[in-house]
Order: structure tokens, then sequence, then C-alpha cells
């Protein structure tokens, strides 16, 4: 594999038989590694979380009743909706760069193209999570935290309807996600790809292609009737 940014040695000899379902485990995880997945996620996760917890705080000396300012503010700082469209969008420029990367492990000429498609994708993966972290901290902290202003806001805000433990943990494991496959199409120190990226190259075109094909072919499906 000449000048082409791929899979470290682990994953260019992805073809060899596993032993366990933890060696693809191992596999799956990008080069970025599990400690910058938690400190990243910590963070965002740290910032919404607080930041409820102060705005609910400052709101109680607000002089008129059910002002809510602050935790209005916090309320408004992630829109579900566009995280959703970076989530989409994140998935779809995933699936284009796929078949393209293989191509670019034979043919030397969209080498250069394709490291930028995987860079601009992996842009929108990374902004989604960073707003994906956030987000999961200010539902963290109004579901354990929640007042009568804050209550009162949860039943006008799409973002808070009805969202529960179960709803929260669920979106943090989503989001997980998108850090996974972000990481593993792009990674910043040496423009390579890894991880997951890097299992899926590995597999060979007669088993992969069916497999590539039913999956895309779900995702628009589920993009275009959403």
């Amino acid at each position: 594999m000449k000048d082409n940014p791929g899979a470290s040695a682990p994953h260019a000899a992805n073809v060899l038989p596993m032993k366990s379902i933890r060696d693809y485990l191992v596999l799956i995880i990008p080069k970025a590694g599990i400690g910058h997945f938690t400190e990243t996620y910590l963070t965002w996760f740290s910032v919404g979380f607080v930041s409820s917890f102060v705005a609910g705080t400052l709101d109680k000396y607000a002089g008129v009743a059910y002002a809510a300012y602050y935790t209005g503010a916090v309320n408004e700082a992630v829109g579900f909706n566009f995280w959703v469209l970076l989530t989409v969008i994140g998935l779809l420029m995933f699936a284009l760069c796929l078949p393209i990367q293989y191509l670019a492990l034979k043919l030397d000429s969209v080498h250069g193209f394709v490291v930028t498609l995987r860079r601009f994708t992996y842009t929108f993966f990374l902004v989604a999570f960073d707003e994906g972290g956030l987000m999961v901290g200010i539902l963290a902290a109004n579901y354990f935290h929640a007042s009568d202003r804050t209550a009162m806001l949860a039943s006008k805000s799409f973002l808070f309807s009805g969202v529960g433990l179960c709803s929260i943990i669920v979106l943090a494991l989503f989001n997980s996600l998108l850090w996974l496959l972000g990481e593993a199409i792009y990674n910043r120190e040496d423009k390579s790809f890894s991880g997951v990226v890097g299992l899926m190259m590995g597999i060979p075109v007669r088993i992969a292609a069916p497999v590539y094909a039913a999956a895309t072919g779900l995702l628009v499906y589920l993009v275009v009737v959403q």
C-alpha cells in the first residue's frame, strides 16, 4: 500500500481469522483511542450539565415568576433537529467515502480526493458528537434537577419533552457511535483511517459489496421517508 494513508498494522491485517468477539472490539477502536473519546465526551457533557445547574440557580433569583431566562438559554443551546441534520450528513458522506477509499487503495489517482473527502466527513461527525455530548449533559441535568421552571420549559420544548433516563442513555450511546465512525474515517495526526473503516477495507468485495449496498440503501430510504 503505497502512500495511501490507511490502517495501521493491526488493521491492515484484519483479514486474519479472529479468536473472539473481543478481538473485533479491539479492531474497531480508532487510533485516537478510548482516552480521547472519554476526555472529549466528559468535557462537553460537563459543560451542558454544569451550565444547566448554574442556570437553574440564577433563575431562582429572577424577579418575574417563571421567567427562566438562563434556563431558557440552556434549553436553546443545542437544537436537536440540527444535531440530527449533522448526523444524517455525516452518515451519508461516510457511506460515500467507503467505496472511494477502497478504490483509492487500488488507484493512486484518487488518493488526494479521498483524503479531503474523509476529512470533511470527519468534521460533520466531530461537530455532531460535540453537540450531542453537550445535549446529553443538559438532558441529564434536567432529569436529575427538574424544577418548576425547567418543568414548564420541558412541556414546551421538543428537546426536553418526554425525555426519560432510557432516552438519555440511548442518545448517549448513539452519539458515541458518531465518535467511533468519525475517528475511524479520518485521523488528524496522520490523515489515515482506522478502527471499523480499517476492518471494512479488509473484507472481501464479494461480501462487502452486497452488505454495503443493502446498508446504504436502507440509510437513504430512512432519510428520505423521514
